[in-house]
């Protein structure tokens, strides 16, 4: 009688222990719902406002997990740093300034590198890399911004432009923490 008991603990166990990692599985393949885009775009750091336009936007959205999500929102982001990219090689051939258009270049060239790199480490989990190489495109469009606004006349389309591409970063961020990682402390 106590060998069966042990051997139907173990069976409990080995079963709850399954249960258990299911259901966190199950739920990180879960479709995005309104609630949650609403409590991704009400953060205080997030332009609210560009997000709901950015998640609106995305054709069958509730179709999608985060991670999904996050694939849809980084070539969203890689679209409109490529887009960046281009207004600033123009503005390389007809500006005094060259030498700050032309570090602005390499960093957004740095931030598509990241964002490409960003999609492998995100498929394989490899979420503290995925956050690093993120965070690396925020900071390369920082650094950006922090040149162009000693220039004169600042140009303000692109200071824009890196204003949209970062919100987009924190997004990504929330979406990461709160719904991937599930650091509640920061959500």
């Amino acid at each position: 009688m106590v060998a069966y008991l042990k051997k139907n603990v173990l069976l409990v166990f080995i079963v709850a222990i399954l249960f258990l990692v299911v259901s966190s599985d199950a739920r990180l393949s879960m479709m995005v719902t309104k609630t949650e885009i609403d409590s991704i775009c009400t953060s205080k750091y997030i332009n609210s406002s560009h997000c709901f336009e950015v998640l609106n936007s995305i054709p069958k959205i509730a179709k999608l997990d985060f991670p999904g999500l996050t694939k849809v929102l980084i070539s969203y982001q890689s679209l409109a740093i490529s887009k960046t990219l281009k207004q600033i090689k123009l503005l390389e051939r007809n500006t005094t300034d060259w030498k700050t258009i032309n570090l602005c270049g390499r960093l957004y060239e740095g931030a598509l590198h990241d964002n490409d790199r960003s999609l492998g480490f995100l498929a394989a989990k490899d979420y503290d890399s995925f956050y690093y190489r993120i965070s690396g495109v925020s900071i390369n469009i920082a650094t950006c911004n922090d040149e162009l606004k000693t220039m004169k006349p600042i140009p303000q389309f692109l200071i824009m432009e890196s204003t949209v591409i970062d919100n987009i970063v924190l997004m990504i961020e929330r979406i990461l923490e709160c719904y991937i990682t599930k650091e509640t402390v920061k959500c």
